[in-house]
């Protein structure tokens, strides 16, 4: 296949190896040399901006968006990922300053000082055409990570020279940072190339105009809600639910309240000003009428190994074993250590980590176990390993870890995965956990079912097919998928019920539906658009902005909940600690520390 821009990216890293961009070059010969043809300037600029963002998605950033939400947790498993109470602080909504997003901080505002320094020397040679291109790609990319900044942290340094230093610049309001990132969007996109990056060649992974109407379309739903100041006692009121049940019922009327706040924020994008649920509404329709995308027949050849030509991927992350080396771990961080450690699978390490909540599966349609996946939405199976169905892809079957007998049985406890069992805690859980044991298991006794749900509860990451053919777990074929239209649908489903436009809602949804087998719905709401998208997108970090707009962020579910077990170094869920104020991550502690000039978010 055709997948040469990262790999000339390489060459790029090698040839900034003597020359930082954060540094005046050594030899004005070098530079003259490194900027005399047009691959030159790419290599030495652009690349290696992209390739310095490496693999954020995947950690400290996708933890931002996941795990405080009610779609993934990383259960206390005796002594596995208790890291001293983090994991389970950020599902409980306990954060504070030193809860890990450091890193995602660190690397957004390190590529912004690239970007920063790449355009000022770009600047130096904008009689060359493809100088001032890659001026615009850049600039388009920087704001694309100052809306990653503004959705997870609000207030935050706006940084747009070389010259200026995070560490002694102030903070901007959301507001400012979200109308920065739109006007810069939309005076680069008309100047960025109009091809599709998620397909190989010459823009593979990289920003042109469709992406930039996906970030915009992003931009223009949450518009609302980046308008607020952060560091404002109560600033997210009138997004907190009421709804106390642990049902998670979105409440209309509230809704409404929100649409409104929405109407009242105008977007201005290719010289037409609309509120902004018209903008998400027209950049949508941009993305399927000008750019061709479109939903792929089959869901899941968008996290194929060979992902490249999707008709539905709209940016990836380019990523392999030899020339995209961008590692990202989904897989392993949630596999059981002898799914992957399996000669199957070539015996690579996995780390028995993040899982669905009993909420996610639940609303699948999986509520006993060993169900009959017939009578599930079938997007649990194409997301989740479940029960003992990863045997498909192996032909043979492992133990859970307890039972390490020679041959493995129908009568012995193979590791299957169990999704109605996981809990915040299994410490503090075993005697309810002993006290529910299934039928199916009566053969045992109480203690060897309590030692299988310890490192099988929960249903597990699946979404991607595993690349049989790397040498390198971290770096499978697939690209990992960050924008794909199924998204793009469901946010203009949203934006046409909100502006009244119930036929156009529904037939979004019920097209997502009719792409994975399901039968056409009859009516729409916010709750059934909401439902929709958690199913449709799950491991796709899109949950959290979601529950913000619904109202239903804080709010307690059937897996976090008052009273919820949780090991001695974490802190419980309290409904009276749910004030909105963990909407955003705080400012990291290291960060407050070395610049007095930031401006800590509300309740932290």
């Amino acid at each position: 296949m055709n997948k040469y821009i990262f790999g000339s990216l390489l060459l790029g890293v090698g040839m900034l190896a003597s020359c930082s961009l954060d540094e005046n070059p050594k030899s004005a010969f070098f530079e003259k040399d490194a900027m005399q043809s047009e691959t030159l300037i790419y290599l030495n600029t652009v690349a290696a901006v992209y390739n310095n963002m490496g693999n954020s998605q995947e950690t400290t950033g996708s933890d931002a968006s996941n795990f405080v939400s009610d779609e993934f947790f990383i259960p206390g498993r005796l002594g596995d990922w208790v890291d001293g109470g983090v994991p389970q602080n950020k599902f409980t909504h306990n954060i504070v300053p030193s809860h890990g997003s450091q890193g995602n901080w660190s690397t957004i505002y390190g590529t912004i000082a690239m970007a920063n320094s790449a355009i000022a020397k770009l600047e130096g040679y904008s009689e060359m055409e493809a100088a001032k291109n890659y001026i615009y790609e850049l600039r388009a990319y920087r704001a694309m990570l100052y809306y990653n900044l503004c959705d997870v942290y609000g207030n935050c340094p706006l940084v747009t020279s070389a010259e200026q230093s995070v560490a002694d610049t102030k903070s901007s309001p959301r507001k400012d940072i979200f109308d920065f990132a739109v006007k810069e969007l939309t005076e680069c996109v008309s100047h960025l190339a109009p091809d599709q990056s998620q397909k190989s060649g010459t823009y593979f992974g990289r920003m042109t105009q469709p992406v930039v109407y996906m970030v915009l379309a992003k931009l223009a739903l949450n518009a609302s809600v980046y308008q607020l100041d952060v560091t404002q006692a109560n600033w997210s009121k009138d997004y907190l639910g009421t709804d106390m049940t642990g049902k998670e019922q979105i409440n209309e009327a509230q809704g409404q309240n929100i649409t409104n706040l929405m109407k009242a924020v105008n977007l201005t994008i290719d010289g037409q000003t609309m509120n902004s649920l018209e903008a998400t509404i027209y950049c949508v329709n941009k993305l399927e009428k000008d750019y061709g995308y479109k939903l792929s027949p089959s869901y899941t050849e968008n996290f194929a190994v060979t992902n490249e030509n999707s008709v539905e991927n709209i940016w990836t992350i380019p990523n392999d074993a030899v020339t995209y080396k961008r590692s990202w771990d989904h897989q392993r961080r949630s596999w059981h250590y002898n799914h992957a450690g399996h000669s199957t699978y070539k015996g690579f390490s996995s780390w028995n980590g993040p899982c669905a909540t009993k909420h996610l599966v639940e609303l699948y349609g999986y509520t006993e176990d060993r169900q009959d996946l017939s009578t599930c939405d079938p997007r649990f199976e194409y997301n989740f390993y479940i029960d003992r169905d990863y045997v498909d892809e192996t032909g043979v079957r492992v133990t859970d870890g307890f039972n390490n007998k020679p041959g493995v049985l129908d009568t012995e406890l193979a590791l299957e995965y169990l999704p109605l069992w996981s809990c915040v805690d299994m410490s503090n859980s075993e005697a309810a956990i002993k006290a529910k044991k299934p039928a199916l298991y009566s053969s045992f006794t109480d203690d060897e079912f309590f030692q299988h749900v310890v490192k099988s509860a929960g249903a597990r990451f699946r979404k991607y097919a595993f690349d049989f053919t790397t040498s390198d777990a971290s770096y499978p074929g697939n690209d990992l998928v960050v924008f794909r239209f199924a998204d793009a649908k469901l946010m203009r489903a949203e934006a046409e019920y909100r502006l009244g436009q119930t036929a156009e809602a529904l037939q979004e949804v019920n097209d997502t539906r009719a792409r994975v087998g399901l039968p056409a719905l009859t009516e729409v709401s916010l709750q059934v658009i909401g439902d929709e998208r958690q199913k449709e997108l799950a491991w796709e970090g899109t949950r959290r902005q979601d529950m913000i707009r619904y109202a239903i962020m804080n709010e307690p579910t059937i897996d976090r909940y008052e009273g919820v077990p949780v090991n001695v170094s974490a802190s419980p869920y309290k409904q009276s600690n749910m004030d909105g104020h963990t909407y955003v991550w705080p400012v990291p502690a290291d960060q407050i520390a070395t610049n007095s000039n930031l401006s800590q978010a509300w309740g932290y």
